[in-house]
Formats: structure tokens, sequence, C-alpha cells
């Protein structure tokens, strides 16, 4: 795929993260690897209206060739050096599963099929502060032996070998989380699968 489709392609599945309520505003970032440089949403801009020029580029050491990339960018590029066979990562701020995550839930235990299938392992990383090293190191260390992530009080990190995977793995982590959060409403004692 050449850079301009994979802008295009980029800026679709942001705004379609922003349509889904994954993303809101200003929000959220996501990220594409080739061989030696990142094009990563950029800060400040309303995801619903991103543009592919919007997009930033910059090297893997996180030196800018364009545009102004999210603060989010060492989180990134942190990943990519722990995980080379990674090329895709998304970060969220889905609703269901930052509430289940503020009440305490325990995202280890799978309730619903779907959640050991595809999701399968989902790691939890304890508040950091949003855009610093500390966070870039502990989200690629949790995401070491999974694909999933969920930042405690800020949001969620999905990878995958392209965008659609990791898209993929966010879609349904927000779907699982939202069905598990009507069920404990209806039923505070779930159990979850054997």
């Amino acid at each position: 795929m050449n850079t301009e489709n994979l802008r295009r392609e980029i800026v679709r599945y942001t705004r379609w993260l922003a349509r889904e309520g994954l993303i809101s505003g200003s929000e959220g970032n996501l990220s594409f690897r080739l061989s030696d440089r990142v094009i990563i949403t950029p800060s400040g801009v309303l995801k619903a209206e991103l543009r592919p020029e919007d997009l930033a580029e910059v090297t893997l050491e996180g030196e800018a060739f364009s545009g102004r990339p999210t603060s989010e960018l060492p989180l990134h590029l942190e990943i990519y050096r722990q995980r080379p066979e990674i090329q895709a990562v998304v970060h969220t701020h889905p609703p269901y599963t930052l509430a289940l995550s503020l009440a305490g839930f325990d995202f280890r235990k799978h309730f619903l099929a779907e959640s050991r299938l595809i999701l399968k392992e989902v790691a939890r990383v304890p508040f950091l502060t949003p855009g610093s090293e500390a966070l870039a190191r502990a989200v690629a260390e949790a995401l070491r032996e999974t694909q999933v992530a969920v930042l405690e009080r800020h949001g969620a990190v999905t990878v995958g070998k392209d965008l659609r995977e990791a898209l993929n793995l966010t879609f349904v982590l927000e779907k699982v989380s939202r069905v598990i959060y009507l069920a404990l409403n209806l039923k505070p004692d779930l159990r979850p699968l054997p």
C-alpha cells in the first residue's frame, strides 16, 4: 500500500472510531509503522474531521518529518520498539470499557465466548500520566504477550499486524464491555466462563 492510500485508510478508521463514540473530540490516536517511519494522528485535531494531510510522519526515534504528532507518540514508538512484528497501534477512550475499569472490573475474566476467542488475554495498566515515558514503557511491557491493554482511568490500546486487526480488537473489547456492563446491572453476581 502506498503512503497516500495508507493516510486515507488511517483517516477512514479514525473517523469510524469517532462515529462509534470510542474517541471524542481531539482524543485518541492511531498509527501505522512502515519500515523506517511511523504515520500517526496529530495532536489537537478533531478526529471526526481528520484529513490525510493532518497526519504526522515521524522516524522510529520520534523525529518529525511532517505534522504535529499526538502527545502519545512515546507510547506508540515504545510498542513498535518492543514488538517489531506489530505494524498498527490504536489508542481509544471507550466509554463502557472505561466505566468497568473505574469500577474495578477484572478484564482477565471471560464472560463471553468472543472475549476468550478474539481478545484472549487483556492486560491491565495502572494509571500513569498520559503522554509520559512511564506510561509508554508500562503499556509496551503489558502488551508483550497480548494485543489488548486497558489503561486504568484512561482508555485502551490494541495492536495488530495491520489497522484492521487492531481496530477489530478495539470494537470487540468495547462490545464485550457494553454487554458485561448491562448484564451487571441486571445481575450483579455474574459468573465468568469456566
